[in-house]
Formats: structure tokens, C-alpha cells, sequence
């Protein structure tokens, strides 16, 4: 449906995306997650055709979008900070496509008649934009770039001026509408959560290149490189030397904290360090040594904070490196500050990265 090849685009000096490739299926969602300033708007902007990359071209349903200007393009656009017709009502927003295309009126109607349903706006139709609530004016904007049924919708942080609890019911809406309408949509944000909430699949975008590209269960529990890894959510981080590899499982010692085992088909050389890393949903907390094949991690407890439907333990170990861990609220033990305790998880829950990779 979308291909980005090779797509680089620098600003004077600055080289803001570089050598980026992208293959984006049909009907799809697709989430474009990275920090600000990391090139995701301007990236969008080559695609819409607001601007022209340096290098590379952008495939829309098999056509090369290069010779066609912005009028031109299956493409729909939602900026981050859309902006209705102030002289229009509702209604008359969401008709200004149809309008232009020359579709008949009846026929117009009845598209604007479903999508007003379809985003709880019927009772809106004849208010003013000035009348409507943040997540009803960005309501009115979806339905006014879907109206138009581009083959693909670009979508440039939406929702980041909305509070969570809003932009919580909107993400929802957003899927049901793509569903409904089998719209191919390219969503980007900096926001973690709402990139996995959202996506079929995902790209982290850092530096001006595309890091990694998969759903969000694969890029979350095997992120390619300790970026992804800690840029999708909270983490621990160790190092330690290899001191032992026996198959697929390595070995590496924490000094006085004892050893974490891993599982990796690399091949590594003894002595050599790694980072290890350790989600703290992954871990728990127990009294004593955990039997059979986990690994298991003394020391104590120094911090405790209650969230409601969980719990973060803060855990020092025998030579000084803390640890986050989290658990389900109630938690299996009543722990209290500087009681000794024992992290447990799971070989397979550890990923590890060479200096190289770090």
C-alpha cells in the first residue's frame, strides 16, 4: 500500500531523516513513535507532499507520489493543531470534501449522517466550532479528513493537547472509525503507551532513522538494541561479565549479587561485558531462593509505593545496584522497608546487548 524507499531530507546542514525505508500494508495501522524533534512531522510532510526528500521516493498504491502535488495525493492529514471553518457549523465542516468533489447532495448526507453517528455527533451537527469541547472539535477534524476516504491517513500527534482520560475514549474511537472505513492510517506521537494501544505495527524514529519496525508485543519484548528497549517503558539495567555459556544459555556475574542466566543464541567470549536488562513487571518479589530455572537475586527492600492496581518495590542488592520491581496490587507478601528479599524472574524475561549494541 505504502512505501517509503530509501527517503532521506536534510535542512541546510541538518540532515533531519536519513535512508529511511518503510513498507506499510493496507488497512493498516501504523504508529510512527519517536521524540521531538526526531523527524516524524517532517517525515509526514514528504508523504502529504508538503515537502520533497532529498533522496528516495514515496509509493502510494503502487504510484510513485514524486510528479503529483499535495491536491493530487490519497492522502488525508490531521495536523496536531487542526483547525475547523469558525464560520462553519459542524455539518457544513465535514461537508466542505464532498462539496468540492461535486458529490450529490443526498449522497453527502448520508455519508455525514453515518460518520456523525459513527463519532457521537449527531446531536452536534449545527453547532459552531466555538461551541465545541477540545475532543469534540477533534471528533469534527477525523470526520472531516475521513469524509473524504483518502487511501491512506496521516495523523501528527492528534490527540497530545487532550487530557489522558479523553485521549483514552478518542484512541477507541479512532480504531473503531479505521475499522469501519478500512482506511490505511500512519499515526505518529511521543507517546509510548498511546503508539502501542494504537498500532497493528510500529517504527521507533531516532536520530532521523528508523530503528526497529514490528507489532508492539515483539519491539517491547525483543527490542533490537537498548534504546528501544528502554525508550518503550521502565527498566532495569545491569552489567556484568559473561562467565560461562553452555548452549543457548549465558551466564554473567554481578560481582557480590550473585548471577543472572540469559538466554541467547549469540556466541560470546568469556569476560565479555553486557548490558542486561530486565522489565520490572517481569520480577517479584519472595522470601527465599526460587527453585528450579529462574533466576534469583538477594537483597532489600527500600522503597514501597502503592498505585492503586500495583505496587513498585525498590530492591538494593549485595553490591549496590538498586532495582524497580512491580507487582500486582494486593502482592503475594506484605513487605516492609529493609526487609531482605529475594528478585525473581525468569531466564527468558532477560535481554542482553553487547557494548557494540549499547
Amino acid at each position: 500500500m505504502v512505501r517509503l524507499e530509501g527517503i532521506t531530507k536534510s535542512f541546510g546542514p541538518k540532515t533531519v531523516l536519513q535512508d529511511c525505508s518503510l513498507a506499510i500494508e493496507e488497512g493498516e495501522r501504523f504508529v510512527l513513535l519517536g521524540r521531538s524533534g526526531c523527524g516524524k512531522t517532517t517525515l509526514l510532510r514528504l508523504i502529504a507532499g508538503f515537502d520533497l526528500p532529498d533522496r528516495g521516493r514515496v509509493v502510494i498504491a503502487g504510484q510513485d507520489m514524486h510528479t503529483l502535488p499535495v491536491e493530487r495525493r490519497p492522502v488525508g492529514f490531521i495536523f496536531q493543531r487542526h483547525a475547523l471553518f469558525p464560520h462553519m457549523k459542524v455539518y457544513d465542516n465535514i461537508a466542505v470534501g464532498p462539496r468540492v468533489r461535486g458529490l450529490p447532495e443526498t449522497e453527502t448526507h448520508r455519508q455525514i449522517s453515518e460518520l456523525l453517528e459513527l463519532t457521537r455527533l449527531t446531536d452536534l451537527a449545527g453547532a459552531w466550532p466555538g461551541q465545541l469541547s477540545g475532543g469534540e472539535s477533534q471528533r469534527v477534524a477525523l470526520a472531516r479528513a475521513v469524509i473524504n476516504k483518502p487511501k491512506l491517513l496521516l495523523l501528527d500527534e492528534p490527540l497530545s493537547a487532550l487530557d489522558e482520560s479523553l485521549r483514552q475514549n478518542l484512541r477507541e474511537e479512532l480504531m473503531d472509525m479505521q475499522r469501519a472505513f478500512g482506511i490505511t492510517f500512519l499515526f505518529v506521537t511521543h507517546d509510548q503507551k498511546e503508539a502501542m494501544s494504537l498500532a497493528d505495527r510500529m517504527s521507533i524514529l531516532e536520530g532521523g532513522s528508523l530503528m526497529q519496525v514490528g507489532t508492539p508485543q515483539s519491539l517491547y519484548d525483543r527490542p533490537s538494541n537498548p534504546f528501544v528497549a528502554e525508550f518503550l517503558g521502565r527498566i532495569n539495567r545491569l552489567t556484568g561479565p559473561v562467565v560461562g555459556q553452555t548452549g543457548n544459555r549465558v551466564t554473567l556475574s554481578l560481582q557480590d549479587a550473585g548471577t543472572v542466566t540469559a538466554l541467547s543464541e549469540r556466541r560470546f567470549s568469556p569476560e565479555s561485558p553486557l548490558g542486561i536488562y530486565i522489565r520490572p513487571e517481569r520480577m517479584r518479589l519472595q522470601p527465599e531462593q526460587p527453585a528450579g530455572e529462574l533466576n534469583g537475586l538477594a537483597g532489600r527492600v527500600e522503597q514501597i509505593l502503592f498505585f492503586g492496581d500495583h505496587l513498585r518495590y525498590r530492591v538494593k542488592l549485595k553490591n549496590g545496584t538498586h532495582l524497580n520491581i512491580q507487582e500486582k496490587a494486593p502482592g503475594r507478601h506484605e513487605w516492609r522497608r529493609d526487609d531482605p528479599a529475594v528478585v525473581v524472574f525468569d531466564f527468558k524475561d532477560v535481554m542482553i546487548f553487547s557494548k557494540e549494541q549499547e
